[in-house]
Formats: structure tokens, sequence, C-alpha cells
């Protein structure tokens, strides 16, 4: 009971209040649109609806409305565009244009790339402008991460601190020992049910959100909160010894912000993060049907306004106007690393991709002499920044597998790195 009049509390301060973000229902009118093509739900991520459905999927779900503020960052043209038609990329069959490889390659829907501040090439496709939202897939990890450490940097949560001192409910739990810095650099090693061939994380979480449908979350009432107690066992390292990328721990992450600060970590992500940045659209983070924000997965945004989050990174986390917007310290950090990131690392199964870590939500993968900054959702959503080209690489695509091989290559040692060449020359 105690849970469910806290979730209503947010809900109700973030409907009514003038100066904070707004809780929404689940659009039935969209719902019922979608169904005349057979998309639900439940089948949204499905191959053959996948494109249709990523500037939408939001609407399926309880969500809040991120609202933009006064402040709009004005993202100049660059004196010098890239042509991607002359970018070349080399794949297994010959040399593919980066254009092409983007729309054919990548199922991509829309790029923003900056260098030094200023838009050096944009496109928007799939029906979409630089004011469509699309979701984010895991590149919402980042954010959650990032309402954390501004809550740090408020002086409202520790990392080092045991994360059961914000969420009691993890007695007895796979997480009863850890600490808020390991959760954030999933260095918990928890073990999870089984998935499926399609879905390789633990399905019972996407259920009990209503991630897939507010119809499969009917067995969870108490939502997000019913699906922590389930994880009772951990792998064969010990707290914080090896990296495994589970969305658990990105879902645990927001929910110990909320406790921290006493209210929805979508509170900070619109009026600590995105209106400082000067995002020019509304962003929607969908939650559970109790207003906990699905922390690994939430983020609906346009790709330009991820291009400005973007741009902190290149700052020390300031913002166009010199304002300390993240923390100097997490953004430090993050570019750092540290040893127990990097051994955790070797560890898990995604070192095979390249040298690097796994830091608050953050890849930093090191490829070809060159080190790479990623928010990554894994249907061709990504943030990418170089310090090398100064440059921020923005994408949002609807590639129809989850997780392939192919596509990290495609990605990382391809894409990415053409750019950045191209962009450095």
């Amino acid at each position: 009971m105690k849970k469910t009049l806290l979730a209503t509390a947010i809900a109700l301060t973030a409907a009514f209040s003038a100066h904070a973000v707004t809780f929404n229902q689940p659009d039935q009118d969209y719902i019922a649109a979608a169904e005349t093509i057979g998309m639900t739900g439940e089948n949204w991520d499905a191959p053959e609806y996948v494109s249709a459905s990523m500037p939408h999927v939001y609407k399926f779900a309880h969500s809040y409305t991120l609202h933009k503020g006064d402040y709009v960052l004005d993202l100049k043209k660059s004196a010098k565009p890239l042509n991607l038609d002359k970018v070349i990329i080399q794949d297994y069959d010959g040399p593919i244009s980066a254009t092409q490889f983007l729309m054919n390659r990548f199922q991509n829907h829309n790029a923003v790339i900056l260098k030094d501040g200023e838009i050096v090439h944009e496109h928007y496709s799939n029906g979409l402008n630089e004011f469509s939202p699309h979701l984010g897939m895991s590149v919402s990890k980042s954010f959650t991460a990032m309402s954390a450490a501004i809550a740090v940097g408020k002086g409202l949560l520790n990392w080092e601190d045991k994360a059961i001192q914000y969420v009691p409910e993890l007695k007895g739990t796979a997480f009863e020992t850890a600490t808020v810095q390991e959760i954030s650099d999933m260095r918990t090693a928890v073990v999870l049910a089984a998935g499926t061939a399609e879905k390789y994380w633990d399905t019972r979480l996407s259920e009990a959100q209503g991630y897939y449908g507010q119809e499969m979350s009917a067995k969870y009432p108490g939502g997000t909160m019913d699906f922590f107690p389930l994880i009772t066992e951990r792998q064969d390292y010990a707290m914080g010894e090896k990296y495994d990328y589970q969305d658990v721990n990105s879902e645990l992450l927001g929910l110990i912000v909320d406790r921290a600060t006493g209210k929805s970590f979508t509170h900070i992500l619109e009026q600590d993060l995105l209106q400082k940045v000067g995002v020019a659209a509304d962003a929607y983070f969908m939650s559970d049907k109790h207003g906990l924000g699905m922390g690994s997965t939430g983020m609906n945004m346009p790709t330009k306004d991820l291009a400005r989050v973007g741009l902190l990174f290149l700052n020390q986390g300031k913002n166009e106007k010199g304002e300390q917007v993240l923390p100097a310290k997490f953004v430090q950090d993050l570019w750092e690393g540290n040893d127990a990131v990097r051994s955790a690392w070797q560890k898990g199964k995604e070192s095979g991709l390249a040298d690097g870590y796994y830091k608050d939500q953050f890849r930093m993968l090191e490829i070809g002499g060159k080190r790479y900054l990623a928010m990554v959702g894994v249907n061709g959503q990504m943030c990418v920044m170089n310090k090398e080209a100064n440059s921020v690489i923005a994408l949002n695509g609807a590639y129809p597998m989850a997780e392939t091989p192919r596509f990290a290559v495609m990605q990382f040692h391809q894409f990415v790195p053409a750019i950045v060449e191209a962009l450095s020359q």
C-alpha cells in the first residue's frame, strides 16, 4: 500500500505542477489505429512493425512528458558539410557509401553529425523531422545514469552507498550487497531467467513494466517492484568483479534515484538536464503503471536533441552557456575509466568487440587508436562522442534484430571509424 501511495503521489505531482513532468496514460486512440495494421503493444518490436512503431512506442505505455524549456540551443550548419555519399565504407562484399550503408545495412531513420558544435550532416526519413521523437531503446540507460550523477552532484545520493539503503525491498535478493556504483556499472552479475531466442533479456521484467502492453502486466499488480524480488541468484563472481549487461541494473538505478530524491528521476532529466541543454522539443519517458520510469529503455526523443546532449561530453559537462549541467567529475570519470571497470569488461562477452570498459551506463570503446564514448540502443540507436574529431554522431533507426555481432561490427568497426576519419581530415 505504501508503495502504491508513493507512486500515486508522484503521478499527481507530475500532472498538476506547472514546472514538472506530465504523467500520461497509454494513448488509446493510437493503440486502436495501430491495431488496424495488426500492430499491438505485444508485437510492436516484431521486424514487420518496428520501423512504423519506433516514433510512437511510448503511446503503448504509461509515460512522462519531459517538457522543453524556453532556452533552445541553436545548432548552426557548418561551412564544411560532410557528404556521406563520398565517405566510403569497406564492407565484406566491397566498398559502399556511408549513405547506402546507413539506409540499406543499418535501416537508419535519422542521423545528426556534429563537429566543433556545428552540423556537418543531418537527415530525417520514415516520415520524421528534427522534432519527431524516436524510441532510444538502451540509449535510455545513459540518461538514467545522468539523472543519478546529477542527484549525486546535489548531495542527494552517494555512489558508494549500498543500494539497499535506498531500496530496503532488496533484502534477500541478489542485489543485497551491491553498491549504487556497481549497479550503475552493471557489475552485479546476477542470474536472470532466460528470455526467448528473439528477446535475450528477462521477459518477466518487460511484462511487469507493461513494456509489451498493459495486459501483460496484469499479473504484476506492483508493476516493476514485483520483479526485483525474483532475482535471488548471482553468477560465480564476487560483487563488482564482472561486467554483465543486464537491464535490471538500469531499472534499479532509476528506482534508487526516485527514492533518494523523493520523486521520479524524470524530473531531473527534464529540469536539470534537457532544459539546460536546450532541447528543441518535448521528450517522452515510458514508465510502469505506478510511475516508475523504465530506466533501461524509456527515453523517446528527437535525434537532433540527442546530439545536443552529446555535446556535454565534449565540454566537461557544461552547456553552451557555460553552465555545469553534469558534474565535471562524472564526465571525466567516463572518459578515464578505472581499473575496476576495465578488469570487469575483460570478463564479459563484449570484450571480443573492442578494448574498453562499461561505466555508468556508457560504453567506452577503444578501436584503431581512437576512443569512442557511446550511448547504444539495440536497433541502431546511438550517440557517440569522439574527442579527436570533436564530434558527436547521433543515429536512430529500426534494425530488425536485437544484439547481433554483425550489427555491432557495422556500428563500431565500420561506420563510426569511417565518419570520424572523414571528420579528422
